[in-house]
């Protein structure tokens, strides 16, 4: 809709904030027309925004960015009830028999805790923390990839730990997400993090990312997996369907939460 009064720059940068904060990315053209300004205009606003951290430039407009991620000993106390209803629906989609590798990530930690203790499977992963809570599991066989730890990650992610990776051959991996965007994909903070889960998404005949709704439509620093290589999203019961509509066209199998009672 276009704009019926003159909006002021700052007017301007605040809503298109909004916009990105609902949409997670926006268009110039799109939004030069709305204030009825000129792309340049759009573009110097967009330019202010990227300088403040609240968003990436990207050809034709910009894509909002993510919290950066704090160590693992914080976020695992980080929406607790949400990520366990996350692990609850990345859970079920286990069938026995399988190989699974879980990658390092306080929402995977919450997928380790919901998986069937009747499940006969053989789970590998490189988080200590993870494996704790697998070797719980009485009819799993779990083997823990070694390596130097890395405090944010939460897990082994180095050189030692990929070249452990080229030993499997896994049915299905969760690889943890920094941010997914429909266009970006699978992205992450730290380039030792992305290079490990790029082998982990190459080792796997199926690929699973859930995550929270600050990740959706948001981009880090380095590439993972484009979304055509996920199998399953498993998002939050009320994630915005803003968001994730473009998601449905590039990811096979599209999967929400159910809220816990």
């Amino acid at each position: 809709m276009s704009a019926t009064h003159e909006v002021f720059p700052g007017e301007r940068q605040r809503l298109i904030s909004e916009r990105l904060a609902l949409y997670g990315r926006v268009i110039a053209a799109d939004l030069a027309s709305e204030f009825n300004v000129s792309e340049h205009s759009i573009r110097r606003d967009l330019g202010t925004l990227a300088a403040a951290g609240l968003c990436k430039r990207v050809y034709g407009g910009a894509i909002r960015l993510p919290a950066a991620e704090a160590p693992i000993d914080v976020r695992i106390h980080q929406d607790p009830a949400r990520k366990d209803s996350l692990g609850q629906a990345a859970a079920a989609l286990l069938s026995a028999g399988q190989h699974v590798f879980l990658d390092a990530g306080s929402t995977n930690l919450a997928i380790a805790r919901a998986i069937d203790p009747g499940l006969q499977l053989t789970l590998s992963t490189n988080s200590p923390l993870i494996a704790v809570e697998l070797m719980k599991l009485p009819r799993a066989e779990v083997i823990l990839l070694g390596g130097r730890m890395n405090r944010v990650a939460g897990g082994a992610i180095g050189l030692a730990a990929v070249q452990q990776l080229r030993q499997f051959n896994f049915d299905l991996c969760f690889v943890g997400a920094c941010a997914i965007d429909p266009d970006n994909g699978v992205t992450a903070f730290g380039l030792d993090d992305a290079e490990f889960k790029r082998a982990v998404v190459a080792a796997s005949g199926q690929v699973v990312v859930a995550v929270t709704n600050q990740k959706l439509s948001s981009v880090a620093h380095y590439q993972v997996a484009s979304c055509e290589e996920v199998t399953t999203l498993v998002v939050e019961q009320d994630a915005p369907q803003e968001r994730l509509g473009p998601f449905f066209e590039r990811i096979s199998k599209v999967v929400r939460a159910v809220e816990k009672q």
